[in-house]
């Protein structure tokens, strides 16, 4: 499966949830029922395999200046490409998500067969270069917090990392994975530096290693239903 972008010029399809942020290099099981979401998959499963993608929004309970449409969805979201995916009898479909990048919704275009179109342009990362120590002490240090506080799941998240991982995918797996407050989860996905994204996914897993330390975290396998 190719990881390359998909060209979104013309908008992208936007599947808005509360409370879900779909972070790059993550995966996302979805359980799809509603006849807008089902066409939804309809479309985007008619397009070429590697343009299989939509975004996750996120849903805002009040409309702000980091929001847009009614109902408001924040402006930072996750794109995902569906890696795999049953239809059922009954119309339903049961899917798997990849986390491929972040956009940044721009505007609302019309809807489309009853689902939510933006436009939007890619959010890439900034990482300050050249890659030194710093860097991968800094990888040593969140994966270390993190495989501590998850405790009797750590070899579960273990295995989802590769000694190779690069800073931003493994700060942006940690914040996938781990339960993070939703306004955490929104503040990393609108942060483009990589650096700034893992100094503050450390403090986070220090206040919450302090707060609660006889209390491990668990991992969120559960697929949200629309």
């Amino acid at each position: 499966m190719t990881d390359e972008l998909p060209e979104i010029s013309h908008g992208i399809p936007v599947f808005p949830l509360p409370g879900i942020t779909l972070f790059p290099h993550t995966q996302l099981p979805l359980h799809i029922f509603e006849d807008r979401y089902r066409a939804l998959m309809e479309d985007t499963l008619k397009k070429p395999q590697s343009e299989h993608c939509f975004a996750m929004g996120t849903l805002s309970e009040k409309s702000t200046n980091e929001t847009l449409g009614e109902p408001p969805v924040h402006r930072y979201a996750g794109v995902g490409r569906i890696t795999e995916y049953s239809r059922m009898p009954d119309g339903r479909f049961a899917l798997v998500l990849r986390g491929i990048g972040r956009v940044r919704l721009t505007h609302e275009n019309s809807i489309i067969r009853g689902y939510r179109v933006f436009g939007a342009e890619w959010y890439t990362d900034i990482r300050p270069a050249p890659e030194g120590s710093w860097e991968r002490n800094l990888s040593v240090e969140v994966k270390a917090l993190a495989l501590a506080l998850l405790r009797e799941q750590a070899d579960k998240f273990r295995g989802m990392l590769a000694e190779h991982v690069d800073l931003g995918p493994l700060v942006d797996m940690i914040c996938g994975y781990l339960p993070f407050p939703p306004e955490f989860k929104l503040q990393q996905m609108q942060t483009r530096n990589v650096i700034e994204r893992a100094a503050r996914t450390i403090s986070q897993l220090e206040r919450m290693a302090g707060v609660a330390p006889e209390k491990p975290l668990h991992l969120d396998d559960a697929p949200p239903v629309n």
